[in-house]
């Protein structure tokens, strides 16, 4: 019987296609990665056919790159591109299902796994890599997902990925370029609502963040209001400053969420996933942690 979702090699098929630019960029980053994504896919196995397999497999190649620990940009890219069918259908089912459901901590894992690989391959890409990085990704996922006859992200959720991760990676590259101290948080850290650490080195104070856009932010500060976690008052407050905490009320041991909003309107425009400039994010780091900060183990 043969194996499900045959993968065919790129150059054979799509030979004298222009719009494919790994057929003039055969040493390019795209292509490597294409062709590593290629061959850890083609060594997994499957005998049943259909989408739920392929997703599957192009998870066990994801995995077997990450057990490789190779972190060049080209396996990083080709881990995020077989990364991109389950979450794409993890996705596709927090959208129809909001709120809890089966699996749904599955499903958020596998969101988290893509999103953390997202921002690890970009961290890792050369500069000048970044510039037309998102749109060109765009394509090679739908390359891939086309080929393995699955559903990808749509454009929708593809941009609201990248417009929030976009944010995640301007602050921490920011916030390092400004003399912070600033690691990404584990997977079970990201599901319970942190991005980050950041740690001013001078009082080595600390504050948990969760990145948030401009509506995000604000959306959130509602839903506290309702839930009666911060008052009208307090609300006003965090939307004046920027930022907000969320009180730990059930582990000690768990520190406090800050939130930061970040908008382009207050703290200037991001290009290729940095801020041009970085004074006022710098102004809203040093307030969280002048009114936030604490000592983190």
């Amino acid at each position: 019987m043969r194996a499900a979702t045959h993968w065919r090699r790129f150059r054979s098929r799509l030979r004298g296609k222009l719009d494919d630019k790994t057929l003039y960029e055969s040493d390019s980053l795209y292509a490597r990665a294409r062709q590593i994504a290629h061959d850890a896919y083609q060594s997994t196995r499957g005998r049943v056919r259909g989408k739920q397999q392929a997703i599957k497999r192009a998870s066990m190649a994801a995995a077997m790159l990450r057990d490789r620990q190779t972190r060049t940009p080209e396996y990083l890219l080709a881990r995020l591109l077989l990364l991109v069918p389950a979450a794409a259908a993890a996705q596709d089912e927090m959208d129809r299902h909001y709120g809890g459901y089966k699996n749904r901590k599955a499903r958020l894992y596998e969101l988290i796994d893509f999103n953390d690989t997202f921002v690890d391959t970009v961290l890792a890409l050369p500069e000048e890599e970044l510039t037309g990085f998102t749109q060109r990704l765009r394509t090679e996922l739908n390359a891939l997902c086309a080929k393995l006859r699955v559903d990808g992200f749509d454009d929708d959720q593809f941009d609201a990925i990248v417009h929030g991760l976009s944010r995640e990676i301007a602050v921490y590259r920011g916030a390092k370029k400004e003399g912070y101290q600033v690691r990404m948080t584990s997977r079970v850290q990201d599901a319970k609502g942190v991005d980050m650490i950041i740690t001013d080195p001078r009082t080595k104070k600390s504050i948990g963040v969760d990145v948030k856009t401009h509506s995000s932010f604000h959306f959130r500060l509602l839903k506290l209001q309702r839930r009666n976690l911060i008052d009208e008052q307090r609300r006003l407050e965090c939307e004046l400053a920027g930022f907000c905490t969320i009180r730990n009320t059930r582990r000690s041991e768990q520190p406090d969420t800050v939130l930061l909003r970040i908008a382009t309107s207050r703290l200037g425009p991001i290009a290729n996933y940095s801020f041009r400039k970085t004074d006022k994010l710098a102004a809203l780091i040093a307030g969280a942690l002048k009114n936030h900060g604490k000592y983190i183990v």
